[in-house]
């Protein structure tokens, strides 16, 4: 009998179709990872990437219900196909490609192109395999085929979910993931097929040839990768080095303590008005390498790192050649932290960024302010670095006015010497005016009598 003449029994079925929604929740799960460095991680890009793998299921599983010939190679192709599309454009090379040929558009344009192009297809044939195995199934009605076979892509789904973000790209990386992905899908046609055949050999190589170049690259380019960012070392020329997180330069250490200028200024405020009776109380959002105070006295400050990824002391190991100077360390979101925990700081550094030049959107809310300064000493300060351009720039603006919605006095500090972007810095201290409104019209008088003794003395 021929390969082609043998359905498919419900058993093999069920598998194919756990196998087909573990990897394609994993598809989308990597790919929102890889965007990571390029994109940045927030709700746009969620949306957008989510949206276009939602439309491309409703394509494919309309697609699937009028295919009218033999399910068992078409089966087997929609996999292999679907391995060799996300062995390149979920690799580091795909990605760079994309989002290198379409620089010249909006940022979000980029994200919903490469969504459509790199996710969409994947996505499309996996959502059609579902479909072409409900008749596969062991139900006698064919509400009970769709069912089961709906059953088992979700629960599929669900590993995908958890797994691939949780355990597989947090400890082994993202093309470890991805490889755990095509050889899945490869191993399922394999199955689907029945025999080894000329047609799976072109698709197998490919993804076979792209999986082995990612890992490589990820091996001998990075630290560490994880599921929350890439972490590479570089030497710089002064002889410094530099810890890049998802291609932003995080951290500088040079043997001696000298970090970034930016750093530097903070360092030099907190230290300068840290009392001689006890410790300066410090959180940094955003730990970076570790290095806040280093080459600075430690017993001047306690200082408590916050970042969201728990491999982050093992990337910073790597970094120093050392284990990071002491500090306690919490693995969770900056804001989860202030929510959590009630102590009072004489300084939070808010450092946190997502990629190159991305805040996190809700660290830099009227409300995400608001509780930072609850959790200041009186006369604490908070210091806020923003990537900025030189000239105006709409988001530093429209941070730091909602930054003064919440305390009365910020400071403006830049720092660096680049052409496009520079380091500002945001210092703004806690103090009995937060809060207050008023304004001078017109009309009133309010602006003599608000003058202190001293101003009516010079005067």
């Amino acid at each position: 009998m021929d390969a082609a003449e043998r359905p498919i029994g419900p058993r093999a079925a069920t598998a194919l179709l756990l196998v087909e929604g573990y990897c394609s929740l994993a598809i989308e799960m990597i790919a929102l990872r890889v965007l990571a460095p390029v994109a940045g991680q927030s709700v746009g890009v969620t949306s957008i990437v989510v949206t276009a793998f939602l439309a491309a299921l409703a394509l494919g599983y309309r697609s699937g219900g009028r295919f009218p010939g033999e399910v068992r190679e078409k089966v087997g192709w929609n996999l292999a196909a679907a391995a060799a599309w996300s062995a390149f454009w979920l690799s580091r090379f795909g990605v760079a490609l994309a989002f290198g040929a379409t620089e010249w558009i909006a940022p979000l344009w980029q994200v919903a192109l490469y969504a459509a192009v790199a996710v969409g297809p994947a996505a499309y044939l996996l959502a059609e395999t579902v479909v072409l195995l409900v008749g596969s199934g062991a139900g006698a009605s064919a509400s009970g085929k769709a069912g089961g076979a709906f059953s088992a892509s979700t629960l599929g789904n669900v590993a995908g979910g958890l797994l691939t973000a949780l355990v597989v790209m947090q400890h082994l990386g993202v093309a470890a993931a991805l490889a755990l992905v095509l050889g899945l899908l490869l191993t399922a046609a394999l199955g689907a097929w029945g025999r080894l055949d000329w047609r799976l050999w072109a698709p197998g190589i490919a993804a076979a040839v792209l999986a082995g170049g990612n890992l490589a690259v990820e091996r001998n380019g990075l630290a560490v990768a994880t599921a929350h960012a890439d972490y590479a070392v570089e030497a710089v020329a002064d002889g410094a080095r530099i810890l890049r997180v998802n291609g932003q330069n995080a951290s500088r250490e040079d043997g001696a303590g000298i970090g970034h200028p930016y750093v530097e200024w903070i360092e030099d405020r907190v230290y300068g008005k840290a009392r001689a009776d006890r410790p300066a109380r410090v959180l940094v959002i955003g730990a970076g390498g570790f290095t806040f105070g280093r080459g600075r006295p430690q017993d001047r400050t306690e200082i408590v790192y916050v970042d969201v990824d728990s491999r982050l002391v093992e990337a910073a190991a790597a970094f120093l050649g050392a284990p990071p100077r002491s500090g306690a360390y919490a693995a969770m979101d900056g804001r989860a932290y202030l929510l959590r925990h009630g102590e009072a700081f004489d300084a939070i550094v808010l450092d946190a960024y997502a990629d190159r030049t991305t805040v996190p959107a809700h660290l830099v809310t009227r409300e995400f302010f608001a509780l930072a300064r609850s959790r200041l000493a009186e006369g604490g300060t908070l210091y806020m670095n923003l990537i900025a351009p030189p000239g105006p720039d709409r988001l530093a603006t429209r941070i730091e006015r909602t930054l003064r919605t919440v305390f009365a006095w910020c400071r403006a500090h830049a720092a660096g010497d680049a052409m496009r972007w520079h380091n500002l810095v945001l210092a703004c201290e806690r103090g009995e005016l937060d809060g207050d409104r008023a304004v001078y019209a017109d009309g009133g008088a309010r602006g003599e009598m608000d003058r202190s003794p001293a101003q009516r003395r010079r005067w």
